[in-house]
């Protein structure tokens, strides 16, 4: 299975995972092969990549960190609310809670912690979609930090209403006016509050709206911080130039100390997946290889399958790779799309 930009779909190529409407309807099932006039409809609800069976080594299962059930349902919910909050002003503090206490449940029910796939969203959704993807990132980042259930829940409140404030107005306006929208509401920890007014604010100063740094930041708008610019690299709001996860991560490493804190950084990038399960990766002995399986405490040393030799040359086998195990071999990159069909891969 890989993700796969819709300007590089082709006929012919079979789902591997489901495509829903901005209802929660499936439009498209698992296993169904692509046609013409499916990749249209996609491109006309603004759905920039879809999920497809790799035909090279065949179909590889991996577990999402949330199921598309609670995904779809917590869309709505946070859609509600946020149009609702638009007119009235004031924050639904059950539906907000109700989504907040499932996407939890769910991650703590999860094999393991890795998060690996990106959400399919149309562009309708893309804000909505955005809310619950920062709040798992933030999520997962609070469970390696060990926070207790009270702070956790209160980290993914804040997180999930983070962009409240683009509900009333967009700009750099949105981080103020969503602290007064979220604070208003008295069943609200403050401290959520504080996620929506900071998570714009800079390590180094540098930020908005206050200029707040270093310790001055509140945990859960650092962590917020973190969570929604990376969410922002690979699914910005426009489709375009959406980084790779390893791309991502290396951008936000890059950026330890000056618009993040280290720690934060490091407890973030420990659970995210740089090179998901169906990537074609080249490796530093400039052999290609398909990533098969993963490894839950080391996410940067994936299980591959090496589908070409140093010189290119198609392998009948596709011997297996732990790189755990083989220490001087390490991913220089994922084989894009594009040069994947000039090798005829």
């Amino acid at each position: 299975m890989r993700g796969i930009d819709l300007e590089n779909l082709k006929e012919g190529q079979k789902l591997a995972r489901p495509i829903y409407d901005d209802a929660g309807r499936i439009l498209l099932h698992k296993g169904t092969i692509l046609k013409k006039m499916y990749i249209k409809r996609l491109e006309e609800l603004g759905i920039p990549f879809v999920y497809v069976e790799d035909e090279l080594i065949g179909p590889i299962d991996t577990e999402d960190l949330i199921h598309d059930s609670v995904r779809i349902q917590s869309v709505k919910m946070i859609k509600f609310s946020m149009d609702r909050a638009k007119i009235s002003k004031n924050i639904d503090i059950r539906y907000v809670s109700e989504v907040v206490n499932k996407i939890i449940d769910d991650i703590a029910s999860s094999s393991n912690l890795l998060v690996s796939l990106l959400d399919i969203r149309a562009n309708s959704l893309q804000l909505f979609n955005h809310s619950i993807s920062v709040a798992v990132l933030a999520i997962v980042t609070g469970m390696v930090l060990k926070l207790d259930q009270l702070k956790l829940k209160n980290l993914a409140m804040g997180a999930v209403l983070h962009d409240i404030g683009k509900s009333l107005v967009q700009g750099e306006e949105h981080t103020t006016l969503g602290f007064n929208l979220i604070r208003q509401n008295k069943e609200i920890n403050i401290a959520c509050a504080h996620v929506a007014y900071q998570h714009h604010e800079r390590y180094d100063g540098k930020g908005y709206p206050r200029g707040l740094k270093s310790e001055e930041i509140h945990l859960f708008g650092a962590i917020t911080a973190i969570a929604n610019y990376y969410d922002g690299l690979v699914a910005p709001e426009d489709n375009k130039d959406r980084m790779y996860p390893y791309q991502a991560i290396e951008r936000i490493v890059a950026e330890s100390g000056k618009m993040f804190h280290p720690e934060m950084v490091i407890a973030f990038t420990r659970n995210i997946v740089p090179y998901p399960v169906g990537s074609l990766v080249r490796i530093n002995t400039n052999s290609l290889g398909v990533v098969v399986g993963l490894h839950s405490n080391f996410p940067t040393r994936p299980i591959i399958k090496l589908v070409t030799d140093r010189f290119g040359g198609l392998l009948m086998d596709f011997p297996e790779l732990d790189l755990l195990e083989e220490r001087t071999i390490f991913i220089n990159e994922i084989v894009s799309e594009k040069e994947r069909d000039k090798l005829g891969l």
